[in-house]
């Protein structure tokens, strides 16, 4: 197998906030709105990084896009938000990735006592002022190059 330097490779991608096509995974047509809360199937403080890929074709203004996780806690509900990444596209729009080291990653301490760790896998991204049409956000895994 062949790996090409400065290419990462994708092996998992969920959606944040943007259009959801159909696929044999999920299979309902939909658009997830900003602030929605997200389960995801892995733990992120057990990568050793993930990626944040936020983009909007334009706006009126410069949005905003905060990262939020969450643990899950031993009861099987949610656990106190923390902040993992934050980032700005301009009013002219773009794409934005930023790498996160997912064991840099802390619970937050009101629920240290509540968790097994690996437990971050609760994720909801906030886009303000407001959601550009076309605006997506994302967190991906990836395989270094």
């Amino acid at each position: 197998m062949t790996r090409h330097a400065g290419t990462p490779l994708i092996d998992a991608a969920t959606t944040l906030v943007g259009w959801i096509n159909y696929s044999a995974t999920d299979p309902f047509e939909r658009t997830r709105v900003s602030g929605e809360v997200v389960r995801l199937s892995t733990m992120l403080d057990a990568s050793s990084h993930f990626t944040l890929v936020a983009s909007h074709p334009g706006h009126s203004v410069a949005v905003t896009v905060v990262v939020e996780l969450a643990p899950v806690l031993r009861d099987g509900t949610m656990g106190s938000w923390i902040a993992a990444a934050t980032v700005a596209i301009p009013a002219e729009g773009g794409r934005i990735e930023t790498m996160i080291g997912g064991h840099g990653l802390s619970v937050a301490s009101a629920d240290l006592d509540d968790v097994d760790l690996p437990a971050l896998c609760f994720a909801r991204a906030s886009v303000s002022p407001a959601t550009p049409n076309g605006c997506y956000v994302g967190l991906t895994a990836t395989v270094p190059a």
